[in-house]
């Protein structure tokens, strides 16, 4: 389950990719693909994700939209090999909502990765970050509108993950 980022996040995460791949190696993400994760599901059958669709259908019922603004790169694991993201700012109403994911998914049976939500949207994987100052690297504060949750299926290719949208529950 994640959120959709508009066309002009994209863009701005598109510029801080090339940024970065003037200076770090690895893997980086295509714009295309960028989202942020609000609950990985992993391997999920069509009957599960029905059953979730629903479930969050009522659970999104009253929730309105809001903005999320990009703020700064950061990274997971070491340096050396790191998954490098962009951070939004702060928004009690996104962490409220990655609980009602992880609380729909609960109630599904499903099982999924509990990790504490962590706002992000990964830009690459397995990037040599050293000597890269990832603070030194200004991100334009770019808003974007969030008015639902998109249930995701990757398929991991050589190339990296493709994603297909299966549903967007918006909220009423």
């Amino acid at each position: 389950m994640a959120l959709d980022v508009s066309q002009e996040a994209k863009a701005e995460l598109s510029r801080l990719s090339g940024v970065l791949k003037a200076s770090c190696h690895g893997s980086f993400c295509t714009p295309q693909s960028y989202h942020m994760t609000l609950a990985f599901l992993g391997e999920i059958t069509q009957d599960e994700a029905d059953t979730l669709r629903d479930v969050l259908e009522g659970e999104l019922e009253g929730h309105e939209p809001f903005n999320l603004t990009l703020c700064r790169l950061g990274y997971f694991a070491q340096p050396e090999s790191a998954t490098v993201f962009c951070s939004t700012a702060k928004e009690p109403r996104l962490d409220q909502l990655a609980a009602l994911t992880y609380r729909a998914a609960w109630d599904c049976g499903i099982d999924f990765d509990a990790k504490k939500f962590r706002a992000h949207i990964t830009l690459g994987r397995r990037i040599d970050t050293r000597g890269t100052r990832l603070d030194a690297i200004e991100v334009s504060p770019v808003s974007f509108s969030v008015s639902g949750v998109t249930l995701y299926k990757s398929t991991l290719h050589p190339t990296g993950p493709v994603y297909e949208t299966l549903a967007f529950e918006p909220f009423t």
